[in-house]
């Protein structure tokens, strides 16, 4: 038998090395950092664990802190204690409730000097709450303060990974990892894998954390094997971004519910970081038919999301779309369909967190994989348009 696109799978794997490079060291680092993990901070994770199992038995809340990306690393993990009955707040929302004593704060900042956010855990501890800092910067001023630390990995882990990584990051001149998508995408992990230490009874909660952590980044692995079967699809993205890059006046809106919303901001802030026009969803009305919408459902029949998705095609907008399912309404709308995979069937999005009187464990792994999508997809174009790590921080917000 003749395999005739062999050659063109090849350019296409060429074309898009940044792409599949980013999405495979981020795979590494997580991988090897959860297995030193799980070694070197089992004190840490069994003390973490017994802070939310204080603070759910007495009733108190969890209050998230943080800045940018972090901040919404920081929310999808409250998102997810949500759905294990915990109260939860946002310190700096405008619902935000106020901090008392007995009260957790889940702070996440990379550098662990984030000004405000230590501001806001300073604070919290003066009125008598205990601190939880995941960070990737041992003996910071956020990691001083906090009763418990979750160490994330960091730039420097680059010098302590495989050959293989420090090979593969060695021949792109752009970032295929930058500023804070390391420690970003794993304190994500970290509260997956926390998520399912409080969800289970285990008499050993750590290796239950490693499970559940490992179980996302399988999902996350495979879903780009699948990519991979149709990298002209992949293609078709990158050119639709890169189209936008090109022409600044086009518009790049992203939209997701749940966690996925979560994820549009935290690949929102990062494109926006790529020098691309990128739209806040609040000034949808000022769309036309130029502009791109990327968007997020696992089940592709989210009804808010459709709702935009609807109106983009009436528009005649390019609707990309990231879906763990085929053939739905999302996935039929869309001018470009990136398939994934999830590990389990989804409820309807008002529905999935309470079922017939019990809590759901949701476990966000098609969430996870969508957003090493997004990041990938942020080297690809920092590659292709020459986009040096200097030139994203310098669109960084200058002021937290």
């Amino acid at each position: 038998m003749v395999v005739r696109f062999s050659y063109r799978v090849f350019d296409l794997e060429d074309k898009l090395s940044a792409f599949i490079d980013a999405y495979e060291t981020i795979l590494r680092i997580s991988e090897n950092h959860v297995k030193k993990m799980v070694v070197e901070q089992r004190d840490n994770l069994i003390a973490t664990k017994d802070l939310f199992t204080r603070v759910l038995k007495e009733g108190r809340r969890v209050h998230i802190a943080g800045m940018g990306r972090s901040k919404l690393a920081a929310m999808i993990i409250g998102d997810l204690l949500k759905n294990l009955g915990f109260k939860v707040s946002a310190i700096g929302d405008f619902l935000s409730k106020p901090v008392m004593s007995g009260d957790l704060v889940l702070a996440v900042s990379a550098s662990g000097w984030t000004t405000t956010t230590c501001m806001m855990v300073e604070e919290a501890i003066r009125l008598g709450a205990n601190v939880l800092a995941l960070t990737a910067t041992p003996k910071s001023k956020l990691d001083r303060l906090s009763d418990v630390s979750i160490y994330l990995p960091g730039r420097s882990i680059i010098d302590e990974t495989s050959y293989i990584v420090r090979q593969i990051l060695g021949r792109h001149k752009t970032p295929l990892t930058p500023m804070g998508t390391i420690p970003e995408t794993n304190a994500i992990l970290a509260g997956i894998g926390l998520v399912g230490m409080l969800s289970n009874v285990s008499e050993n909660p750590v290796e239950v954390f490693r499970e559940y952590v490992y179980l996302v980044l399988k999902n996350a692995r495979d879903s780009l094997v699948t990519l991979r079967r149709d990298l002209d699809r992949l293609q078709r993205f990158v050119n639709a971004i890169s189209a936008c890059k090109r022409n600044n006046g086009s518009k790049v809106y992203l939209i997701g519910a749940g966690i996925s919303k979560f994820i549009s901001l935290m690949s929102a802030m990062r494109f926006q970081h790529l020098g691309l026009n990128v739209a806040s969803i609040d000034d949808w009305k000022f769309r036309n038919a130029e502009d791109v919408l990327i968007a997020i459902s696992s089940s592709g029949e989210s009804a808010i999301t459709l709702l935009y998705a609807k109106e983009a095609k009436r528009t005649g907008m390019n609707l990309i779309s990231l879906t763990a399912s085929p053939g739905s309404t999302l996935s039929n709308l869309s001018n470009i369909e990136l398939d994934l995979l999830d590990i389990s069937k989804r409820e309807e999005y008002l529905e999935f967190r309470v079922l017939k009187n019990r809590r759901v464990q949701f476990i966000p792994a098609f969430e996870y994989a969508a957003l090493l999508v997004l990041e990938s997809v942020v080297a690809q174009i920092a590659e292709e348009h020459s986009i040096k790590e200097e030139d994203m921080k310098r669109m960084h917000a200058n002021i937290e």
